[in-house]
């Protein structure tokens, strides 16, 4: 596999954001605590400093740190049947080793609950243990994505008193122009982030999802500046090139793949090589899809967040069909790799109903795994790849791949 010279930059630009987070306090920048669909563009605006438990567990996941991390957690009385994430993210507290030197000691917790109820209760966890003030956004569930008026009101209002309570918190009060171009910059840094996504429609495609994996945190934690739009813009530039020289991410691309749920995280080298070795590049994912949702308008951007928290992201079981069988002809898949995700049940419950759904609607076959975002206690990586190479050689005779 011919390497992402892009991707390079992401070593030097995550320990860039790591440090600015750990001098932050020095700098006069109120800390945030926030997960990844939180409104990142006020905080910006605000000249505070966003920082995501989510990417730091992540990290510990990707450098396989998860075991020791996740035990610290447990012997706080975390069970394992908790989010990894959150084991991982709270262990560290006691266990006081991370990739990243730790987190800052935050000056508000941010979170909405649209994403994952989780959340809520673990950045509880770290508002007790900090002592810091926490903010939730409470978004009530649409029910499979109908309008509801009275809903927008009581999301909007909880949006209204964010922005007072990150004035008071800041000591100042918003500066709309300075609000309006972060909101610029996050706008063109998800529309490189969808370009980006759009080029796996190419055959062979010039990168695959693991890539996208990898190059996820700009879109996650620096939405909203220069860093983010300077990198995927250079991103999108090689990605172009290699389409036009027709270089693919996977030599030999015989087998097209959808990726469902989050990334087996202290597993992506692995199986990226393990894939890649049959020919199949997974080209496309729900899960890297989000952020290309995440814009919004400069002229009320509170209501395009209001909508988004209630409807963007309401992953309900229809909206999944209809978005994977229009993924399925997009990108011409052969089939999916679903990844019945102990840590993220919210995701994982109705698995078995999509993949058959899928299959009735698009004659594409899909396997399901039994894994793990970040703890490699339960499951086997071994188990997976012999269920994944079953799989590939059901795809061999199905579409006559050889």
């Amino acid at each position: 596999m011919e390497p992402i010279n892009a991707l390079k930059a992401m070593k030097k630009l995550t320990s860039d954001y790591f440090t600015s987070a750990h001098m932050a306090p020095h700098n006069n920048k109120p800390v945030v605590y926030c997960n990844v669909f939180t409104p990142v563009e006020l905080i910006y605006a605000m000249d505070m400093f966003p920082v995501y438990p989510e990417n730091h567990a992540a990290i510990i996941g990707a450098r396989k740190m998860a075991t020791e991390l996740s035990s610290a957690a447990e012997g706080m009385g975390y069970v394992m049947d908790l989010c990894s994430y959150a084991r991982c993210d709270i262990g560290w507290t006691k266990a006081r080793i991370s990739p990243t030197w730790g987190l800052p000691k935050p000056d508000l917790i941010l979170v909405i609950n649209c994403q994952c109820g989780t959340l809520t209760k673990w950045f509880e966890v770290l508002s007790r243990l900090y002592g810091a003030p926490m903010v939730l956004i409470d978004v009530p569930h649409s029910g499979n994505g109908e309008e509801d008026p009275a809903a927008e009101i009581y999301v909007r209002r909880q949006l209204d008193g964010l922005i007072k309570t990150l004035e008071r918190i800041a000591g100042k009060g918003l500066d709309e122009s300075r609000f309006k171009e972060v909101i610029r910059l996050s706008k063109q840094a998800s529309e490189l982030w969808t370009q980006m996504l759009i080029m796996g429609e190419n055959i062979p495609s010039p990168m695959t999802v693991f890539d996208q994996f990898i190059s996820m945190f700009p879109i996650v934690s620096q939405r909203g500046t220069e860093t983010a739009v300077e990198f995927y813009g250079n991103l999108v530039k090689e990605l172009e090139e290699r389409v036009k020289h027709k270089i693919p991410a996977v030599p030999n691309e015989r087998f097209r793949l959808f990726w469902d749920n989050l990334p087996i995280w202290s597993e992506l080298g692995r199986l990226s090589s393990f894939l890649a070795d049959r020919g199949a590049a997974v080209v496309t994912s729900i899960y890297t899809w989000a952020w290309s949702q995440l814009a919004v308008n400069e002229q009320d951007p509170l209501a395009d967040w209001t909508r988004q928290y209630l409807y963007t992201f309401n992953l309900n079981l229809g909206y999944r069909i209809e978005r994977y069988v229009e993924l399925a002809e997009r990108y011409r898949l052969d089939g999916f790799l679903f990844h019945s995700n102990r840590s993220c049940k919210w995701i994982s419950q109705d698995v078995i109903s999509l993949r058959q759904a899928i299959t009735e609607r698009t004659g594409i076959p899909g396997v399901i795994f039994e894994a793990d975002q970040n703890d490699p206690r339960l499951y086997s990586i071994e188990n997976l790849e012999k269920q994944i190479d079953s799989f590939l050689e059901l795809l061999s005779v199905k579409t006559n791949k050889v």
